[in-house]
């Protein structure tokens, strides 16, 4: 998945939630985060980490190595140099290539130019210890970091590095609608009211997210035009001369990137709906809590909302903009010096990806027991799990199961994942956090590893 189906959480506050308030804060924290798509739970904790001094070591485990560079890059526009970015304009470069199937000129331009900066981090690592010292790469196989070069080489401008992603995605639209494709806005409609919002998501507009579902384009604002493809949904790449063969578009077509940063936000009346008519989207709540993340990895300082930094659009009937030249491939070059310089330093951080042959038996390895403080499983990554998955925990470590709640699965089925969740977690004795007396939906399921705990105590 691109995009995770749970909203940002800063991990270092979630940690001390459950534990005794008048301790210590700990030295340092691992972090597992185990198939979750995008890097929002390290940008909101990394944002916030000016308010402690707890080092957060986050361990990635991603199924493929397109994920894995698609992370470094928006983790590298969020760490990008205030004077080469400014705080908007990052947040809307992220939205953008984050979200967007078609990009603006801009986003492209930047994509192929920090292609390049990544390809010499991943081949040079005293270069990529020089400028972007926040990253890991030794945990990476020889051949995962020449397969990592051969997709940020996609991402640069040639002729033949060919995605026509508009394509992709209308004719994965045709195949999963079948007959309904030619009714599809009543079928996104009876999506986005009787699932996506009656399992919580209300946030999410009319608007936006019949958009989306057309076109793949989420994040939208009338001063935008989208026209070039996002080669960052682009997977399974293989090299054939100087082109490449990939599996098309792959990944959710029902949900969204709105998830994310886009249904919750800190002042309530940015929250105010009418009738079922939100005053802001989905999209401007994103563009809200992004920017604080901007700022406050920037500034190093508490973000104080100034609504002069978003928009307000969710009661507007907008014309979404033009997609223009989707089907023609930029090959103009950009001048990759200007994004290699230091990203922002922030010294209790760090980012370590793990090798993609380590995923599926990352609890066989001795090297991973006992190593995390907390662990974040995506749901789509819960098949994977095995009896002793919770070796990898330290004693009171955390597990946060992520759900299917904010998803367009019916409640039945919903239902019967998070049963599956927790007869996992049961079985393995594992203290429930989670409040289940209240009926509310929940987007994690969080467990303590208290039986382990107990064991070494006795010992």
């Amino acid at each position: 998945m691109f995009w995770g189906f749970s909203e940002a959480l800063n991990l270092f506050e979630e940690y001390c939630r459950y534990y005794d308030p008048n301790e210590a804060p700990p030295e340092e924290l691992n972090i597992l985060l185990f198939g979750l798509g995008d890097p929002r739970h390290i940008l909101k904790s990394a944002s916030k980490s000016f308010l402690h001094s707890t080092r957060l070591n986050f361990f990635l485990a991603e199924g493929c190595l397109e994920l894995i560079a698609r992370n470094l890059l928006l983790t590298s526009i969020a760490f990008e140099n205030g004077q080469q970015l400014s705080v908007k304009g990052k947040t809307h470069l992220f939205m953008d290539i984050f979200g967007n199937t078609l990009l603006r000129p801009f986003s492209s331009g930047y994509i192929n130019a920090k292609a390049r900066v990544l390809t010499d981090m991943i081949t040079d690592f005293d270069k990529a210890e020089r400028i972007a010292p926040i990253f890991s790469l030794e945990g990476l196989r020889y051949k995962e970091r020449d397969g990592l070069e051969n997709v940020f080489n996609f991402w640069t401008n040639h002729q033949k590095h060919v995605f026509n992603v508009a394509h992709y995605w209308d004719a994965r639209l045709r195949q999963t609608l079948g007959i309904r494709y030619d009714h599809k806005m009543g079928a996104f409609d009876w999506d986005l009211h009787m699932r996506l919002r009656e399992n919580g998501a209300k946030q999410i507009c009319n608007q936006e997210y019949k958009h989306w579902r057309s076109t793949g384009i989420a994040f939208t604002f009338p001063e935008y035009e989208q026209s070039d493809p996002n080669k960052t949904l682009a997977v399974g790449l293989a090299r054939d001369g100087d082109s490449y063969r990939h599996r098309g578009l792959v990944g959710d077509m029902s949900v969204g990137p709105f998830i994310s940063f886009g249904i919750r936000v800190p002042e309530e009346e940015l929250s105010h709906s009418k009738h079922g008519v939100n005053d802001y989207r989905a999209t401007d709540i994103t563009e809200r809590n992004i920017f604080e993340i901007m700022y406050e990895l920037q500034e190093r300082k508490e973000y104080v909302l100034d609504m002069k930094d978003i928009h307000q659009y969710g009661t507007y009937v907008l014309d979404p903009g033009r997609n223009l030249n989707k089907d023609q491939i930029r090959v103009e070059s950009v001048d990759a010096c200007k994004y290699d310089q230091p990203l922002i330093p922030c010294k209790n951080l760090k980012i370590s990806y793990i090798s993609i042959d380590d995923v599926l038996k990352i609890q066989a390895k001795p090297e991973h027991r006992n190593k995390y403080d907390m662990v974040l499983v995506a749901n789509n990554y819960f098949s994977f799990l095995k009896a002793d998955f919770c070796q990898l925990l330290k004693p009171d470590g955390l597990l946060f199961l992520e759900t299917r709640h904010l998803t367009t699965d019916g409640k039945e089925d919903i239902s019967k994942f998070t049963t599956q969740l927790r007869d996992y977690a049961k079985n393995l004795a594992l203290k429930p956090l989670t409040n289940f007396a209240i009926n509310v939906p929940y987007s994690t399921l969080r467990y303590k590893n208290v039986l382990q705990a107990q064991g070494n105590n006795s010992e």
